[in-house]
């Protein structure tokens, strides 16, 4: 049996990294939405804070909801499934004990994710990351074409009852009108505004505690389209597109061209729809395609685009890549700016939409001048470094020779 070590630094693919350090602008232009005013409260209550009203606010959220909201998230979904392919598959290399080294990674994240979901922020996705990883145990030994056709049969299903449901609310709502029934909409608030602005770090914690309730009463929903792209960046890995980007250019090319081609109409339709027309339980349903085609199609489109766009210029490669290598300890740091910005300072519910982007850049930018900083000097990121002792129960070198 081999021994338990890690993956050596230089067996790392760059280009990885790279798409997924800017992935993490992605991930922080997504939630900034959430961590700078009350939108998920506004979901509940069918209203519209002023931060996000106007004509100048609602144009920059028809971008981000267009080209960035579910695009990105999807994105990173798509590289962990390809990064737990390239650790699953070198760890086989080293050891029998392939199993035991992914379930104290599994674990270890999870642990993470709720910890950053309770005690930071409610809108952690590690967690969900970590309980959906699980199944890749199952699908790691299954064919390529398998895991295809099954990620696929997934985004298909999702579709098909986004659709279903979308009808059917509208014929009940049809039907409401008709008899005089018309509902209400939904009844219920979380005080987020007042519970951030002027309640104690356990009022905040509590909030979060239950909003998590919520999103894992609601994860049903929501890990079939993980899964899914998880197969699919497992897919990616079981073939080699990755091993030798430049023996895949064309298939690059193609992807990019059908993912952006045919995700965009949707992403523009659905983010209409987010943006414009939020009040209407039909269309908030409706936009939910972003999440099962627009969504995956444009992840990929990214993904096919950026590594074709990594292949010309390297030097964007050793810009990106140390961010997207210390991907967890700045998808967490993130958290932190962004809650020292918005609820330590204040500002939460009171800075317009329009300037969500330029402030998101600005941290972005930061976190890469840190990460270029850090990873001159240690081996991993705080955070990976940890992760890294617990799943092969050993020290790793921090600092480096």
């Amino acid at each position: 049996m081999g021994e338990n070590n890690p993956i050596e630094f230089n067996k790392r693919i760059f280009e990885i990294d790279g798409i997924r350090g800017f992935a993490l602008l992605g991930i922080l232009m997504m939630n900034i939405m959430s961590f700078a005013g009350p939108d998920l409260d506004d979901s509940f209550t069918s209203t519209r804070s002023e931060i996000y009203t106007g004509f100048w606010n609602e144009l920059s959220l028809f971008f981000i909801n267009t080209f960035i909201t579910t695009n990105f998230y999807t994105m990173f979904s798509f590289l962990f499934g390809l990064g737990f392919y390239i650790f699953l598959s070198r760890a086989e290399k080293k050891t029998q004990s392939t199993a035991a080294l992914f379930l104290r990674r599994i674990a270890l994240l999870l642990v993470f994710g709720l910890l950053h979901g309770i005690l930071l922020w409610y809108g952690d996705i590690l967690w969900t990351y970590a309980v959906t990883g699980l199944f890749l145990l199952l699908f790691y030994k299954f064919k390529p074409k398998v895991n295809l056709i099954i990620a696929v049969g997934l985004l298909s299903l999702s579709t098909i009852i986004v659709l279903l449901s979308s009808i059917g609310t509208y014929m009940m709502n049809m039907a409401a009108v008709n008899t005089g029934m018309e509902s209400e909409g939904y009844i219920f608030s979380l005080n987020m505004t007042e519970t951030i602005l002027n309640g104690s770090y356990g009022d905040v914690v509590g909030m979060n505690a239950i909003i998590l309730g919520l999103s894992a009463a609601g994860a049903i929903f929501v890990i079939p389209n993980v899964l899914a792209m998880f197969l699919l960046g497992l897919y990616a890995g079981q073939k080699g597109y990755f091993n030798n980007l430049r023996e895949h250019t064309g298939l690059l090319r193609k992807v990019a061209v059908i993912g952006i081609g045919v995700g965009l109409p949707v992403k523009i339709f659905t983010g209409y729809l987010t943006t414009y027309e939020g009040d209407d339980i039909v269309f908030v349903q409706l936009a939910q395609l972003s999440s099962t085609i627009g969504g995956p199609l444009m992840s990929l489109g990214y993904v096919a685009a950026l590594a074709l766009i990594l292949l010309k210029l390297p030097k964007l490669v050793r810009l990106l890549q140390p961010v997207g290598q210390m991907a967890l300890t700045n998808y967490i740091g993130q958290t932190v700016i962004m809650l020292v910005i918005f609820y330590v300072f204040g500002l939460f519910n009171s800075i317009d939409a329009v300037w969500f982007i330029p402030i998101a850049t600005g941290v972005f930018i930061l976190q890469l001048i840190l990460s270029h900083f850090w990873m001159k000097y240690f081996s991993y990121g705080p955070l990976e470094w940890i992760w890294r002792n617990f799943t092969y129960l050993k020290m790793m070198p921090f600092r480096k020779r």
